[in-house]
């Protein structure tokens, strides 16, 4: 199989660590902490899968999730979130992502559902049934 890129992209330092140590074993791993600098990457690099913020500075994550559909209409969208909003997430998902999953998340959740959408076996991770919308309570 070859290596899988994902794109990870949140304003927060330390929770792209996380999820950069979390999800290496999937594939190469792309950070950016904007929508800017994510759409840049998305051009340059062509990853399979992105997760990305709701709330980020400059350009928010439906913002990003557009352009990123423009740019690549096959990759696949995982939206993560501090705030439970019912109407950005069903935004979200008309708009194109596969997931809506909020913050704190299960760390085996993510894992399985970015293992899934990339191609990989997912059942390693702990799976989550192919819902696309995930609240962790």
């Amino acid at each position: 199989m070859s290596p899988r890129k994902i794109l990870i992209v949140d304003d927060d330092d330390d929770l792209r660590t996380v999820l950069r140590g979390l999800l290496s074993p999937l594939g190469t791993i792309l950070e950016a902490s904007n929508g800017v600098a994510a759409l840049r990457l998305l051009k340059a690099e062509k990853p399979g899968v992105a997760l990305l913020d709701v709330s980020m500075p400059e350009m928010d994550g439906l913002a990003v999730l557009r352009g990123a559909l423009e740019i690549d209409p096959k990759l696949v969208v995982v939206m993560l979130t501090g705030e439970m909003d019912l109407h950005v997430a069903k935004r979200a998902l008309e708009a194109g992502a596969r997931a809506y999953i909020t913050k704190p998340f299960d760390p085996n959740t993510i894992y399985a559902d970015i293992a899934r959408h990339a191609g990989l076996d997912a059942d390693a991770g702990g799976g989550s049934a192919g819902r696309p919308w995930r609240v962790k309570r």
